[in-house]
């Protein structure tokens, strides 16, 4: 029996998923359209129709990770406060040091990261500017609101004549926690949990972001720095990326 024909979202997903493991082993520039159509069995011209080009494609299985997930989705709704700030970061850490080298995917998806630095760096660029643009200004606001009622007091940036960089500092040290991850098995030898390595990062850059113990204390009681993976989405024919290997 031939296999069932795919619609236009699963053949998109299709070339994504072909993509993702190519462009991590290979990178960027030795990754080729045909070696990419060949493993999605599809042809390029299809390849050109979802993704007018390899960049395109590129910054695609960023974003795709982010796609129908719910939990993200909440985030990004939250009212700016100091509890919002707590929840921003604590899951920005549980993606980092539980999920990611849990999930085949996420790690292909952050060896992909890492090996863009090892070549011109757009991929990284892409990804950096659409954090930049779109979940950057909510932790940030949330930050504001944090200073404004006085639970968080802020980087002494503007004694150097510039805004603080430290939602940047937040997102590169818990992606640093998943690089040393990457050869598949764990190079530092902690000593506790990945659960508690990641509450005490959460602590450690909640910290660094000037917000009171106090509040990270009564945060982590309501059980805001929880370090489980997601919970798997409802079954359907075309699994999400996240929670899926």
């Amino acid at each position: 029996m031939p296999p069932p024909r795919l619609d236009s979202n699963e053949r998109r997903q299709a070339i994504l998923d072909a993509a993702m493991p190519l462009f991590a082993a290979k990178g960027f520039a030795a990754t080729t359209t045909r070696e990419i159509a060949h493993a999605a069995g599809v042809s390029e011209a299809l390849i050109f129709k979802h993704f007018p080009s390899k960049y395109a494609l590129y910054e695609a299985m960023f974003t795709a990770c982010l796609e129908g997930d719910e939990e993200f989705a909440r985030l990004m709704v939250l009212p700016p406060c100091s509890r919002t700030l707590v929840e921003f970061i604590a899951g920005l850490v549980r993606y980092f040091v539980i999920e990611v080298p849990a999930i085949p995917a996420e790690l292909a998806r952050h060896r992909l990261l890492v090996t863009s630095f090892l070549e011109d760096g757009e991929f990284a660029h892409q990804v950096f500017v659409w954090m930049a643009q779109h979940i950057h200004p909510n932790v940030e606001a949330s930050v504001a609101a944090a200073v404004a009622c006085g639970d968080l007091t802020p980087l002494p940036a503007a004694d150097c004549g510039c805004h603080s960089q430290a939602v940047w500092f937040a997102h590169l040290f818990s992606s640093v926690l998943a690089t040393v991850c990457l050869p598949g098995r764990k190079l530092v030898p902690y000593a506790c949990s990945d659960a508690d390595v990641g509450r005490q990062a959460t602590w450690f850059i909640l910290r660094g972001l000037g917000l009171k113990d106090s509040v990270i204390a009564a945060c982590a009681a309501e059980g805001l720095l929880g370090m489980s993976l997601p919970a798997p989405p409802p079954s359907s024919d075309t699994p999400s990326q996240r929670g899926q290997p």
